[in-house]
């Protein structure tokens, strides 16, 4: 099984990467990829055609969704799996936390992106959360 990961240097990201290494290639803006980039989301899914599982789990406002749906595009009608790392934030009243419209609203659109392509049936996308994480940027908060 070959898997793809963005995000994979720090967070969630980091911990799947170590986890599925040595059979895992990883993405992130530290190592040159900004998934807000058209040419950088297109090279990521050039170089990884091959991937069994890919995980969209680098959050840069909706670079993420973006690259959802140019990875669709790509590998439709394939039984190739997506996996969109989202946040449990979409559950909540967001007039109970309006400091977090934007990430909120980030996360909602993959959310819902994952579960009307998966519909479609052409393509296992899935939309996953982990809620809170003992992450760096967790301890920090």
């Amino acid at each position: 099984m070959k898997y793809v990961i963005t995000g994979h240097t720090s967070g969630i990201g980091k911990a799947l990467y170590e986890r599925l290494c040595p059979n895992v290639k990883g993405y992130s803006l530290s190592s040159g990829y900004n998934i807000n980039n058209k040419q950088n989301r297109t090279s990521i899914i050039q170089r990884n055609l091959d991937a069994d599982v890919f995980i969209n789990c680098a959050e840069d406002g909706f670079g993420q969704s973006q690259l959802l749906l140019e990875l669709y595009d790509e590998f439709k009608d394939t039984n190739k799996t997506i996996i969109n790392v989202g946040s449990n934030v979409t559950e909540i009243d967001i007039k109970d936390a309006p400091r977090l419209v934007d990430y909120y609203t980030y996360k909602k659109t993959l959310k819902t992106l994952a579960q009307d392509l998966n519909q479609l049936g052409t393509l296992n996308v899935r939309y996953v959360t982990f809620g809170y994480v003992g992450t760096d940027r967790m301890f920090k908060k």
